[in-house]
């Protein structure tokens, strides 16, 4: 049996998970809990080709929970508690308190970062073009380039200074 702390932190783990997915899929926020929580899984496992997987995994939760009820809200935390609880309990026992406080750690971090409204949204609004709610640097292949902030929004192509198109400011309430 795990100790609570433990099986605290797979609650935890769980539940972040249902809640970035559900909230904040397509954000840098989620991206990054994402990433993070693959690289805990290969980790915990001693199994780099369980990081891939896992990302599958996080990647259709988020498809799945796309306006899922609170039961399907539920199921999915539940999967994801057993999920990390499965590599907590294998884990060797001199590395499982780590591997609980690091899921813990950046499960609490996503939440806060939920709660104060942070993340990046990144949303293709056409081909060639994104939309952004925070601040992000993007690098383009071939020759075209952007430079995307939360005032200015830049365009161009590689070799000319991008112009500036600055839109108006949202609604307050509005994405």
């Amino acid at each position: 049996m795990l100790a609570e702390a433990v099986t605290a932190a797979a609650a935890a783990g769980g539940i972040a998970v249902v809640e970035g997915a559900a909230s904040a899929a397509g954000t840098q926020a989620w991206e990054s809990f994402r990433t993070r929580v693959a690289g805990w899984f290969g980790r915990g496992s001693g199994n780099a080709e369980l990081e891939r997987v896992t990302l599958e995994r996080l990647d259709r939760t988020a498809a799945e929970l796309d306006g899922a009820d609170e039961a399907g809200q539920t199921r999915q935390a539940d999967r994801w508690e057993d999920r990390f609880v499965d590599v907590l309990e294998a884990a060797p026992e001199e590395l499982r308190a780590e591997l609980a406080r690091e899921l813990a750690t950046f499960s609490e971090e996503l939440r806060a970062e939920l709660k104060s409204g942070g993340g990046t949204t990144i949303t293709s609004s056409g081909a060639g073009s994104l939309i952004a709610t925070d601040k992000v640097d993007v690098k383009g292949s071939g020759s075209t380039a952007a430079v995307i902030n939360n005032t200015n929004h830049y365009y161009g192509t590689t070799g000319s200074a991008p112009a500036p198109v600055n839109p108006p400011a949202p609604e307050p309430g509005q994405p």
